[in-house]
């Protein structure tokens, strides 16, 4: 095989082994006093990663519970602004991702999310042993690639929920300025006002 043929493989196979792996990624805006859940169907010794960014709303926290088809919650937090998930399934089913604003009353969140579901941990080890190196070097390209985009993702997540924090800072500098700007404006008007009546009243003919 000539080295452009095997390099065309190469691309070729990382490719089709990317797209096989599943990915989510959704932002969605979460109201006040609810929860919302998404379902994922897997096998078993699968390996699913995840994270999760709320950019607006409130104090920037949610509750976040991943429960598997047996009821057993394997990964929850509470009031959280950020975090990111790992686990192995261990029964194969519909996995349930679920986030609460329940602590919320009045104000809504804006929640971004990604999801992966990669190939089985366990049972395909024995045959990797029997995999060619350029078979070996396809599948580490893609378990790279898998990582590569989680992370970007991730980082859009913090960038987006920064950008939020640092438009809604400004915005409210902003108005704070004018407030203080009209209130010394009205102290201003006032003095004068005041001063005028004070003269006139003590002023008269001498």
């Amino acid at each position: 095989m000539s080295s452009s043929s095997a390099v065309w493989l190469v691309s070729a196979l990382v490719v089709l082994a990317t797209l096989i792996h599943g990915s989510h990624a959704l932002t969605f805006n979460l109201d006040p006093n609810t929860e919302e859940c998404f379902f994922e169907d897997v096998a078993t010794g699968i390996k699913v990663s995840g994270s999760f960014q709320v950019s607006t709303g409130g104090f920037l926290d949610v509750d976040v519970a991943v429960t598997g088809p047996d009821d057993r919650v394997v990964y929850s937090v509470q009031r959280e602004t950020e975090g990111r998930f790992t686990f192995i399934s261990q029964t194969a089913g519909t996995y349930k991702l679920c986030f609460s604003n329940k602590m919320s009353t009045v104000t809504p969140k804006t929640v971004s999310f990604t999801m992966h579901t990669g190939e089985k941990a366990d049972s395909e080890l024995a045959e990797k042993k029997h995999l060619t190196p350029l078979e070996s070097t396809v599948m580490k390209l893609s378990e790279t690639l898998s990582q590569i985009q989680e992370e970007q993702e991730y980082m859009r997540f913090r960038e987006r929920a920064h950008r939020n924090t640092s438009e809604s800072t400004n915005a409210r500098v902003l108005w704070w300025s004018m407030l203080e700007a009209m209130v010394l404006v009205a102290v201003s008007v006032l003095q004068i006002f005041f001063l005028k009546r004070f003269f006139e009243t003590h002023s008269g003919p001498v």
